[in-house]
């Protein structure tokens, strides 16, 4: 009896088949929300990571409007090649008067494109329009609005502001020309 006793009281520490499928059940149901939410953090990322490219775009784009120095006649921005209108306003570009934007190209990386293209490892992502709204007197600071999309060629239009895109960054600024 003594023996039988010792055999009883005598017990193996594991875990059994109900512990063990309780425990996977509470991980699954743990994870299967976080799973859920993967796909959108994701979107996310990508659309930040958009934006910061538009943002820097945006930026280089003014800065070669400031670095434009203000004249009397029609100037062109040494990077982009952008034409910014006389000091004064008083010679205002056609096609800022009439609505119409100058339109930029830049590549995923955020380098300048001569020309819009698909072709290659640097073909268009991103689509400036730049406009210039003079000050109505003659005298003051000159209207800048900014507007990078992509994907760049989603709207084929060149000579208006893009309707067709799906994502967009939008700023703009004033520059003293006079």
């Amino acid at each position: 009896m003594i023996k039988l006793k010792s055999r009883l009281q005598k017990k193996s520490a594991a875990f059994s088949l109900v512990e063990v499928a309780f425990a996977l059940g509470i991980a699954s149901f743990c994870l299967v929300p976080l799973f859920g939410i993967l796909p959108t953090g994701l979107s996310s990322n990508t659309a930040a990571i958009e934006q910061t490219a538009a943002a820097n775009i945006a930026r280089s784009i003014i800065a070669d409007l400031r670095a434009t120095p203000p004249s009397s006649a029609l100037a062109t921005s040494s990077l982009f090649k952008l034409q910014v209108p006389a000091k004064g306003g008083a010679d205002s570009i056609s096609a800022s008067s009439s609505g119409k934007p100058q339109t930029l190209f830049f590549a995923g990386d955020g380098s300048f494109n001569t020309k819009a293209t698909t072709t290659g490892a640097n073909g268009s992502r991103y689509r400036a329009a730049i406009g210039f709204l003079p000050p109505s007197s003659g005298i003051g600071a000159t209207s800048v609005r900014v507007l990078i999309t992509w994907a760049a060629l989603a709207d084929q239009t060149t000579n208006s502001w893009p309707k067709n895109f799906s994502g967009s960054y939008e700023t703009v600024t004033a520059l003293d020309r006079n």
